[in-house]
Order: C-alpha cells, then structure tokens, then sequence
C-alpha cells in the first residue's frame, strides 16, 4: 500500500464552517502529491506536512490518493523544525530561516523580537504561535505513535490524544481499558491485543474489573441505571468466556472502592456510582416533597388542621 508525504495547500471539502461528527470527516485535500481523499479526525491546516496511505484511484482522468490512514509529519531535527516553522509563518521566508539559524541555531525557537529584520510586530507573534503549535503537534504525533506502537489503531490513537490531549500515555499506561471509553470502540478492541501489550494477561484483575464495568455501562447504555447481580454476572463471564470466581472478587473489590454500589431491595440490584448518586439524589427528592405534602396544613371551618 503507497504511503506518501505531502504537504498540504488548501483543503477542497468541507468548507471551514462545516458541523463534523467528533472531528471525523471526509476530507479532499489538494496536496503539492496531487489530490488526496479520505476520512481524518481533525482540519488539517495550510502547508501541514501529511504522511498518508492508502491506494491510488483514478477519477476524471486524473490520477489520486485514496488515503485509508493520514499522521502528522513532525520534524525531529532542530533545522528541518525552523523551516517548518518559517513556512508557517506569514512574512517569512527562505531569507529568514537561512538569517535565524545563523544567528541562533539550535536555540532558534528562544530568538527575541528584532532577532533580524522582518522578525517584529505581526510578524513575531504568529512565529511564536507557530512554535506553540510545533510543540503541542510535536507532542500529539508522539503520542499517536506510542499507542500505535502499542496495537492501538491510528483513529483509536487520535481519539485518546483529543479525549486525554497531555495526560493520554499516562492515563493509558495507567490502564489500557480506559480506551473502551472512547467513542466508538469497546472492551473487544483492547481486549483482543492492546491488553497484551501491556502485559495483562487473561486472568489479570485489571481485565476482569475493566470487564464488569464494561458490562455494567453496556446494560445501562438503554437508559435504566440498574441491573440485576445475575444480569451483570452473567454478562461478564459471557465476554469473558469464564472466570466466574475471578469476576465475583473483582466485583466485590469495586463494591468496597465505592465504583459500584448495591441498589434496590436487598441489594439485588447493581449500579455505577454515578447513576447511584443521580438516583439517591431523585429518591431523597421524592421523599421531601411527599414529607412536606403530607404536613401541609389545610384550612377548614373549625380553624388549621395539620394532617
């Protein structure tokens, strides 16, 4: 499958105005490798550096990318870095990359205003803005690039970085289920290798606990915010192909931390805490009202009467 680098000129659809669902859209980029489609989490921006793969079609006589996976293209080298900035920056140009990196090299990127000529005003702002940005991409492709590393697929990987931005590997790392919370994916997805990638294996308290609240937010997903024991018990097992014993101690571990809390006559019934604390809340409500109906004073001939 032809993988390319291209550096984009302007993007042909949608128009910037456009409502995107979570971010995805279908995106036709004219590139200086041609047109490429395809569908991506984000805009991309004017002279944004692209790597991109997919199959080339061709259409009205033309010859395109059809791309199924798109990555930023960060630079690592500290001069390839200056000209990705300066080429960003409106107002500068070739000149200005050759006369910064003579004045500063490497510490380019710490250059005050009127470092040289054309350096001022607008000017130096939006090369600062283009640093920032720089650093915050620089920071995202390395992100991608770890979870991808770690089985995660590219559009699992930017979903993570626009969820968690900074704080992704360290939530992750933390515990990779937290992926099935994104949209659009579930247990399965890091169940089936992303888990082994970080060494849980198939009888890990971290699987199986992920695993019960899996179940758990899967049974609510229609609107009621308590199941039963045996539902939520036989649920799991079920994605679990077993490990009864182990999912009744993780259960019972999530009970003593609070995560999940017992509902309902005898304790039948199993909740999240949040749905238990936004039921509690409803329930005590209703108990208000109903106590200050019932000692509502009425007025009758013989003079207030309070029942």
């Amino acid at each position: 499958m032809p993988t390319i680098t291209a550096t984009v000129q302007r993007v042909a659809w949608p128009k910037p105005t456009a409502v995107t669902d979570g971010g995805e859209a279908w995106y036709i980029l004219v590139t200086d490798q041609g047109t490429c489609k395809g569908r991506m989490l984000w805009r991309p921006r004017e002279m944004e550096q692209l790597v991109l793969e997919g199959e080339y079609a061709i259409y009205k006589g033309e010859k395109e990318l059809a791309f199924s996976s798109a990555r930023l293209n960060i630079p690592s080298h500290p001069r390839d870095q200056l000209r990705y900035v300066v080429a960003r920056t409106s107002g500068l140009g070739p000149t200005a990359e050759i006369q910064l990196w003579e004045h500063a090299g490497e510490n380019w990127q710490n250059v005050p205003e009127g470092a040289i000529p054309r350096l001022r005003g607008r000017v130096y702002q939006d090369f600062k803005l283009q640093i920032e940005a720089l650093l915050s991409k620089s920071e995202e492709a390395r992100v991608v690039a770890a979870l991808m590393g770690r089985g995660a697929t590219q559009n699992m990987a930017q979903k993570a970085w626009a969820t968690w931005e900074g704080q992704t590997l360290g939530v992750v790392n933390a515990d990779c289920f937290r992926l099935a919370e994104l949209e659009g994916y579930g247990f399965a997805d890091v169940d089936r290798q992303i888990r082994r990638e970080f060494g849980i294996g198939d009888s890990d308290p971290r699987r199986i606990r992920a695993a019960v609240i899996y179940a758990l937010r899967k049974l609510t997903a229609n609107g009621d915010t308590v199941v039963s024991w045996e539902d939520l018990y036989g649920h799991t097992c079920g994605m679990l192909c077993g490990f009864s014993d182990e999912v009744s101690e993780a259960a019972g571990e999530l009970f003593r931390e609070g995560a999940i809390k017992a509902f309902g006559e005898g304790g039948a019934g199993v909740a999240l805490a949040s749905d238990y604390q936004a039921e509690s809340a409803i329930w005590e409500w209703v108990q208000s009202a109903s106590e200050s109906e019932s000692s509502s004073v009425v007025e009758s001939n013989e003079g207030k009467v309070a029942i």
